[in-house]
């Protein structure tokens, strides 16, 4: 039995070009330890789930992620949505190893935004560490709405 040389094929090759896409794609098989499970997504989506902190890690525009998803860690009255340097420094030091975790936005409500999150993402030019724009920063605390800024950030 001889395997077709998908580079050779006329038809895929002129779709490749209209794509305007150099090369073959790849194809990942599903690895638990990389990619949430759907039962890990559904809890996600409805509740608080704990993972050890060293599991986290960020995205190329600094948004927290645990494997595959984007998600929200909750640390004393502060919620996170970036891999900041308040969670960094935590987990270096050993302070901070156990995380809780969730996309279920409600579940924020009780919380404030952390601060060096939206230094993290540089959210309207603020700065968690210039304290003379302090009025300014307040203001944006006091204003920042998380479903706003991931549906600007992320076209929802």
């Amino acid at each position: 039995m001889k395997l077709v040389d998908f580079h050779d094929d006329e038809d895929l090759n002129r779709l490749r070009k209209t794509m305007n896409d150099a090369e073959l794609g790849e194809f990942e098989l599903f690895d638990p330890l990389r990619h949430l499970t759907w039962q890990e997504r559904l809890e996600l989506e409805k509740n608080w789930i704990e993972i050890r902190a060293q599991e986290l890690h960020a995205y190329h525009d600094k948004s927290l992620a645990y494997k595959n998803s984007h998600v929200f860690s909750c640390t004393d009255e502060h919620y996170h949505f970036a891999l900041c340097d308040k969670l960094t420094k935590r987990i270096g030091q050993g302070r901070l190893v156990d995380s809780k975790v969730t996309l279920n936005l409600d579940l924020l409500n009780a919380h404030s935004v952390c601060e060096y999150c939206l230094h993290a993402v540089s959210y309207q030019g603020f700065d968690a560490y210039r304290h003379r724009h302090q009025d300014y920063n307040d203001q944006i605390i006091k204003g920042f709405k998380l479903e706003d800024y991931m549906a600007e950030r992320y076209k929802t």
